[in-house]
């Protein structure tokens, strides 16, 4: 298929920049030099109608304008000033494009927040709410079809002491460190979180003592160098098949493995 526009490309992303300058629409535009403020636009504007993959094109697009330091809420603002450009044109066929690039880009930024939103700010792992709502999913699921799972609890022994040792912006690098390590030793069908401070969790799916051995052992292959760490499991439907349970008697073999690394 090809291009729609029938009015010149630049012209209409002439006038798209200039119309979101005197609104104000798009604040980063006005720290951008001419050439930074038009961009990749013309050549968006000539690719409307060209294929069938908008959320390509918005994307790509999106990408572009994001690099130059443009947040979503205004690369969305310029596209809607592009919108009333088009309109104005009566560029029907175009406007109808961009209306599906529009529909994709925002689908993309509302996935994105969503998934910030349940995720730990400084680890990227799950957050507090995220994990324990994956955790209470899979225990029902696990005993409806009587399936298996384990939960286990970490943390990193005398991270107090290290913390105000050492610094927080080094604290905070050995928590990111910790959870890569976390996150690359887990299996794809497993869940990995940040439950708070140096608290971390891991649900492994139709896991066993074995699975958790084997776990602990390749995690601590790969910390090799790092803070020690503690840990304790339990496991559905052996210890409990409540995620109460499971958190309850993993929490104390936990601590009971701190205090026996302590004595």
């Amino acid at each position: 298929m090809s291009g729609v526009v029938r009015t010149s490309a630049w012209d209409l992303a002439v006038e798209c920049v200039d119309r979101a300058l005197g609104e104000g629409a798009v604040p980063s535009l006005v720290r951008l030099g001419r050439l930074g403020q038009m961009g990749s636009l013309p050549s968006f504007v000539a690719a409307l109608g060209e294929d069938d993959n908008p959320s390509g094109l918005a994307l790509d697009f999106a990408r572009e304008r994001e690099s130059l330091g443009l947040a979503p809420s205004e690369v969305a603002a310029e596209l809607l000033v592009l919108g009333r450009v088009l309109d104005a044109h009566g560029e029907e066929e175009a406007r109808d494009a961009l209306d599906r690039c529009i529909a994709a880009y925002v689908a993309r930024v509302t996935e994105d927040l969503s998934d910030r939103a349940r995720r730990d700010p400084l680890t990227g792992l799950l957050n507090h709410e995220a994990f324990h709502a994956r955790l209470t999913a899979e225990a029902a699921r696990a005993r409806r079809y009587r399936g298996r799972l384990a939960l286990v609890l970490l943390d990193l022994d005398r991270f107090k002491e290290l913390n105000d040792r050492d610094g927080h912006q080094e604290g905070d690098r050995i928590l990111r460190a910790f959870a890569s390590a976390l996150a690359a030793t887990a299996r794809t069908t497993d869940s990995v979180g940040r439950l708070g401070g140096d608290e971390f969790a891991a649900l492994l799916l139709e896991a066993d003592l074995g699975t958790v051995t084997a776990f602990l052992a390749r995690l601590t292959l790969r910390l090799a160098g790092g803070p020690p760490t503690s840990a304790g499991a339990a496991f559905l439907p052996d210890d409990g098949t409540t995620p109460e349970q499971l958190l309850g008697l993993a929490d104390r073999r936990l601590y009971a493995e701190k205090a026996a690394r302590a004595a």
